[in-house]
């Protein structure tokens, strides 16, 4: 493009838009009149400019993350309707102002994870670019959105293994600059509440990321603090694959000392020693109506703001068993 500006900024100017600094809208116009593109009253965009763009700050390469099956469904929609689907990797909790640039030039966005900085919903918002975020929400923020029910799936979990006969149960929840770590605590809180049981606080650690070694050193804050638990919710899986090791180290046994679920069930749990159980989530289904809702704004814009939750279930797995201190 002779104007040097993105395929979305020239969708943006055919369709007469404001958010398009006059000075580029006025490139973008000569330059169309250069080569000789019909500029009718409607100015309706191209129908090949339709684009989404997919915004992440993990990597791009497919694997058996939840980010790879995601954009998996996304793509898979989006294409199906005609859309390119393009990735852009920014660090969502500290965005730079290139990126933020970058992604002010979107012709719409998916936004992919939960700790999401305000300024880059602020910056979608106010560039009235449409946008849904997918497998988390911004807690009291009206976005459209779709994720799963962390919440019931931490109860879940919790109730799960309070009818195996548990009593003292733990959390090793991920960061709390993420909202789906304050569902799981919600959830788990729930959980608690719902069987009877005394809530401790002690029993209760965060982690500053949800990596395995994350997983690994909260767990040990957690034995430093009480050892008097009979099983461990993890907010995630990797955290979980770090909190076993930990464990291990500490010379306890799993199941038959310490019962262990994660969240997620990513494609390594059935193959841990031994098969972690774990909340599983279809984050391809997450893709699929996440690119649905987008393709819809882009179609027909509304004002209408939906919070999409889909269900979650427990993979039961060897990791779980009997209390040691059922009677």
């Amino acid at each position: 493009m002779r104007a040097n500006v993105s395929t979305a900024t020239v969708s943006r100017v055919l369709n007469n838009t404001a958010n398009v600094d006059e000075r580029t809208r006025e490139m973008v116009l000569q330059a169309l009149k250069e080569i000789g593109y019909p500029l009718p009253d409607g100015r309706k965009a191209p129908e090949t400019s339709r684009c989404i763009t997919i915004v992440a700050s993990s990597p791009t390469g497919r694997s058996s993350s939840y980010l790879g099956q995601v954009m998996d469904g996304v793509e898979a929609v989006g294409r199906q309707k005609g859309y390119q689907v393009n990735m852009q990797r920014v660090v969502l909790e500290d965005p730079t102002e290139e990126e933020l640039d970058q992604l002010a030039q979107a012709e719409s966005v998916v936004l992919i994870g939960g700790a999401i900085q305000p300024r880059i919903i602020d910056l979608l918002e106010q560039a009235s670019i449409p946008f849904v975020m997918a497998a988390a929400h911004r807690g009291e923020r009206e976005i459209n959105c779709v994720h799963g029910d962390y919440l019931l799936g931490a109860s879940q979990a919790i109730q799960a293994l309070v009818q195996l006969g548990h009593r003292r149960i733990a959390l090793v929840n991920g960061s709390s600059m993420s909202t789906t770590s304050l569902d799981k605590l919600a959830g788990y809180r729930l959980g608690m509440a719902e069987t009877g049981l005394v809530q401790d606080e002690r029993l209760i650690v965060s982690a500053d990321s949800f990596d395995p070694t994350s997983g690994q050193i909260s767990t040990r804050r957690l034995l430093d603090q009480t050892q008097d638990f009979s099983a461990i919710l993890f907010a995630t899986d990797s955290l979980a694959i770090g909190g076993l090791s930990a464990l291990k180290e500490a010379g306890f046994e799993v199941p038959g000392d310490v019962s262990i679920i994660g969240f997620y069930d990513e494609s390594f749990s059935p193959f841990t020693d031994p098969p972690l159980a774990s909340i599983s989530i279809n984050w391809h289904r997450i893709g699929e109506i996440a690119a649905l809702r987008i393709t819809a704004l882009l179609e027909q814009r509304d004002a209408e703001r939906l919070h999409i939750t889909i269900p979650v279930k427990l993979i039961a797995r060897a990791s779980m068993g009997v209390a040691r201190n059922k009677p």
